[in-house]
């Protein structure tokens, strides 16, 4: 489960690069319309429901490692069973929302849930560990963890409720212009950047012996999530 989660944070970190530089060529709509079109292919409509595995392994196994670390709940065979659970659960309704590509809410409506669910979230897991002797990084970690947890999972369902959600240009300019709805992008990038970069410096801590291939690995990793968090950030703005 520890390589597992590990290994899933790596692609997604990856896949988060690819993200965003797909996303930065809607400055140039055409371009961006081109890529989609690129990726509508069906062996690409599968990897972007396939990408949901990682997604959802890392998200629901962290939620178990809260539980764990934090919440003293040590019946770890209940919980493997409950990631198994819910993360084939939620691939199951993604892939039908997928292929339906046709449901419609309110953006305004589906992120304002969104946000108090992941406010509690956030705020339980501060609570317990706010006063305790751990690092603060670690803390940020834990507390990110669990902000992502629903959110990450909430932009997968919305960002497939409908096509034209996160493949038409136009739609996706419409959605980003809209401040509330920049405020969310920006949090959630924010979220992910850092907790990305902590966890792969952290695989990088420990089985990276030399000091100094150590700091250059994570100083490199550092610097590259600095810039891909900044031109999400920066196209989220400008948009």
């Amino acid at each position: 489960m520890s390589w597992a989660h590990r290994a899933t944070g790596v692609i997604l970190v990856f896949y988060l690069l690819l993200h965003v530089y797909t996303l930065s060529s809607l400055v140039e709509p055409a371009v961006f319309a081109a890529k989609m079109v690129f990726y509508h292919h069906l062996f690409f409509s599968l990897l972007e429901w396939a990408i949901a595995i990682p997604l959802l392994f890392h998200a629901f196994n962290g939620g178990r490692l809260i539980l764990f670390e934090i919440f003293n709940v040590r019946n770890d065979d209940i919980m493997i069973r409950w990631v198994a659970a819910l993360g084939s659960v939620f691939l199951v309704m993604l892939g039908y929302l997928m292929i339906a590509g046709d449901q419609q809410v309110s953006a305004g409506f589906f992120w304002l849930i969104t946000l108090i669910t992941t406010a509690i979230a956030g705020y339980v897991v501060f609570a317990k560990i706010n006063k305790t002797a751990n690092h603060v990084l670690w803390k940020m970690q834990r507390i990110s963890g669990a902000l992502l947890l629903p959110m990450l999972s909430a932009h997968m369902v919305f960002m497939h409720l409908n096509y034209a959600v996160g493949h038409d240009a136009d739609v996706i300019t419409v959605r980003m212009q809209n401040y509330f709805t920049k405020g969310v992008d920006i949090i959630l990038v924010a979220l992910i950047i850092f907790h990305g970069a902590y966890g792969v410096c952290t695989i990088i801590g420990d089985y990276v012996a030399k000091i100094f291939f150590r700091n250059l690995a994570a100083l490199i990793t550092i610097v590259v999530m600095v810039a891909c968090g900044w031109a999400g950030i920066k196209l989220i703005i400008v948009m």
